[in-house]
């Protein structure tokens, strides 16, 4: 009989051993699932009043542990300590819980195991501790820091280089929202400071980063107005300093030598609270100050030439004033050779191709001769060219292969609304033709694109007939509309419309 009790005992045990390592399957998304479609399983334990959840990975890698006192999944809740774990095995963060609210030490970490929470909770919910990011060019982490939160609403964050005590700079926020921003250069010399709503002077600093060096300091008044600024090089030499005082000013601009290249003169003008450029050379940087991206030459106070370069610092276009009126423009290529020159009267375009990207228009005697835009492969997206007689302009539209897609007219002078005879093209050949008069259509039939699909226009005696498509090609609108009511969005053919390519390709 006793041992009948003990095999009891025993098979109870066993039992009890069993059902606490039944297993619940969910997938990627821990939603429950079958064994055979499982990315996670968990196994439970009681312990106590509380029980033991351990979550797996596919592989059996633990991803999870930690008591909970309900352990319906997805409403867990938590009651202790709980650690989860990277699929290789490291602790990827901790946090201490009470009835499923965190209280106590929570910690995160980074793959590499360094820490990037260690804070600890308030039954209130607030917190105090810190907080790192860690300087990793490759993923646009530029600099270190550290965040210390004496409160959740009260921090001091320190973004430096390598040294915490070296280059730097740090924000103070207090709980009543005030930020002051102290800058620190090479070796920790203090720069100065910037007091968000101060009516103090304020410095504002900014740094090249991979290493950390400044790159530029200004100095402000209480309302914003700069009074001084000064541009570095990454070598730490000045390439352009600006100063302002009461009455007049200067910007000097440096080669990375510190050979002097260009000065300008400023006049301040008391009634406008403007300094003028004057007489000089205004260089003006691009982002990261590594080349330029415009010269201005300034003489009496008039601007008389300016200098465009591209994103390389190449030169590629000259701009000759008079009187504040472009007389001529030059262009260039990349290697220095000149591409083209414009000449200009009465500040209008006179003869030669104006190039603005991606389009360029070729001007003889001030009138528009012809005019190109173009894809991202260099391949002719748009042409307009002026007709044998001077009367007007024919156009044709290429897709991306070189294929006609339509062509159109437009008288010269077109005064009002979007006037022209237009030929839909498919497969080379020509489908549609109709008639634009003021922007209204005329006659026959177009397909023009919209951001919702497709329109079919057609004219037929008094009435607009409109069909409109989904993007799929589903006709979800069939009706007509009386041509003598203006409804733009409905039926009007905009210039822009054509010009933008939005017309229909294929149909």
């Amino acid at each position: 009989m006793k041992r009948l009790f003990t095999y009891a005992v025993l098979a109870l045990v066993l039992s009890i051993s069993i059902c606490a390592q039944e297993k619940i399957y969910f997938d990627e998304n821990w939603e429950k699932t079958t064994q055979d479609k499982m990315e996670f399983y968990r196994e439970t334990e009681t312990k106590g009043k509380l029980t033991l959840i351990k979550d797996f990975y596919k592989n059996g890698q633990l991803q999870m542990e930690g008591l909970v006192s309900d352990a319906t999944p997805g409403s867990e809740v938590y009651d202790g300590k709980v650690t989860w774990y990277s699929p290789e095995g490291k602790v990827v963060s901790t946090g201490t819980f009470s009835c499923g609210k965190q209280i106590g030490p929570s910690q995160t970490f980074d793959d590499k195991g360094r820490p990037l929470e260690d804070l600890v909770y308030k039954a209130d919910g607030t917190f105090k501790g810190k907080m790192y990011t860690y300087k990793d060019p490759e993923v646009s982490s530029l600099y270190n820091s550290i965040t210390v939160y004496e409160s959740s609403d009260s921090f001091k964050t320190i973004v430096y280089d390598e040294d915490i005590k070296g280059i730097r700079y740090e924000i103070n926020a207090d709980s009543k929202g005030k930020y002051e921003t102290k800058y620190y250069g090479e070796k920790g010399k203090y720069i100065g400071t910037n007091n968000a709503g101060s009516s103090d002077g304020n410095v504002l600093v900014e740094y090249y980063y991979n290493p950390m060096r400044v790159s530029k300091i200004e100095k402000q008044k209480g309302d914003g107005t700069i009074t001084e600024s000064i541009i570095y090089s990454k070598n730490g030499k000045i390439l352009q300093e600006d100063k302002k005082n009461k009455k007049d000013g200067y910007k000097t601009t440096y080669d990375e030598t510190g050979q002097k290249i260009g000065n300008l003169i400023y006049v301040y003008d008391k009634e406008s609270n403007y300094y003028k450029p004057q007489d000089g050379e205004d260089y003006q940087f691009n982002y990261d100050f590594s080349s330029f991206t415009a010269i201005d030459v300034y003489k009496n106070g008039s601007t008389i030439l300016n200098k465009y370069f591209d994103e390389n610092g190449k030169l590629s276009s000259e701009r000759v004033l008079k009187d504040n009126m472009t007389q001529e423009i030059k262009y260039y290529f990349p290697d220095g050779r000149v591409k083209g020159t414009l000449t200009y009267k009465d500040d209008m375009p006179y003869n030669g191709t104006l190039y603005e990207e991606p389009s360029e228009k070729l001007y003889k005697d001030g009138i528009l001769v012809v005019s190109k835009s173009f894809m991202e492969d260099g391949k002719v997206k748009y042409e307009k060219k002026l007709n044998a007689k001077q009367t007007g302009y024919d156009s044709t539209v290429y897709d991306e292969k070189g294929n006609i897609t339509y062509t159109y007219t437009q008288p010269l002078d077109e005064t009002e609304g979007f006037t022209s005879q237009i030929i839909q093209y498919t497969k080379g050949k020509p489908a549609n033709k109709a008639v634009v008069k003021d922007g209204i259509l005329q006659s026959g039939k177009i397909k023009y694109k919209t951001d919702s699909g497709l329109k079919e226009l057609e004219r037929s005696g008094k009435w607009i007939l409109l069909k409109v498509y989904s993007p799929e090609g589903k006709l979800i609108q069939d009706s007509k509309i009386l041509a003598e009511v203006e409804d733009q969005d409905v039926y009007s053919i905009m210039s822009t419309t054509i010009q933008e390519d939005d017309l229909l390709y294929d149909f």
